[in-house]
This record gives C-alpha cells, structure tokens and sequence, in this order.
C-alpha cells in the first residue's frame, strides 16, 4: 500500500534534472579529458539549478522527493550528491510502501457471522438448494 502525492511541473522538471545529472555524471569517469571539462561545467550549471529548484517546491513535493538535503543555512536546500550517486541506484521519486496489518479486534459484524458454525452450516443449505433447483427453462 501507499500514498500517492500530488506534485507539480516544478517536481516533474525537476526530476528529469537530477536524471540528468545522474546520467551525466556516469559518462564522466570514462570520457576524454576535454570531453569531461565539458561535462563538468555542464554538471555545475544544472547542480545549481536543480538546487535552486529544490527551494521553490512546496514541502509536500519536497516529501515525495528522494536525493536531497537540508543545507548549510535554514530554508536552504541542496541536491545530495552522493545519494544520487549511489549504486545500486536509487530512486529519484521517494518510493515508501507499507503493509496493512488487520486488527482481529476490529472485525465487522458480517466477518463475526462467518465464523459462526451455525451461521456457516445454514449458508451451506442454501447454497446447496440454490444448486439443486431444476431450471425449468
């Protein structure tokens, strides 16, 4: 089970971004080294970016997001670099599930009848009538 967010253009931007920049930062350990001066001026430019981004969502976009920091002042916030960067990799959206757990004291009253033997022996008679019943069509 889980709760699904609502989340804006701002949040959907956002996370190609940081998709962005993962894939970016994968292709710079085997390039040329010119080829990665030019990725890593690129990778400055969007990392500023994508932290600028991060402040202008709403807490609950913020929440639904995964990758991401407090910063060194408050109501700052930072893309976390390293997380993003982790392998296996993670997921850029927060992906949180949970499983319900039913509580045996809270059972309605039609689970209650169900237990009952007598109840359980008279749907059986009536099940079995409602079988034998001749289709006289």
């Amino acid at each position: 089970m889980y709760e699904q967010v609502d989340t804006g253009p701002i949040y959907d931007e956002l996370v190609q971004w940081m998709g962005t920049y993962r894939s970016l930062q994968a292709r710079m350990f085997g390039a040329k080294y010119g080829t990665q001066k030019k990725i890593d001026n690129t990778l400055e430019g969007l990392g500023e970016r994508i932290d600028e981004r991060i402040a202008e969502l709403t807490d609950q976009e913020r929440s639904a997001l995964d990758c991401w920091q407090n910063g060194i002042m408050p109501g700052v916030y930072e893309m976390d670099r390293e997380a993003l960067m982790e392998k296996p990799y993670r997921s850029i959206r927060l992906i949180v599930r949970w499983d319900d757990d039913n509580d045996t004291h809270e059972m309605t009253a039609a689970e209650q009848q169900q237990d009952d033997p007598i109840q359980v022996e008279k749907t059986k008679q009536q099940l079995a009538a409602f079988l034998n019943i001749d289709s006289g069509i």
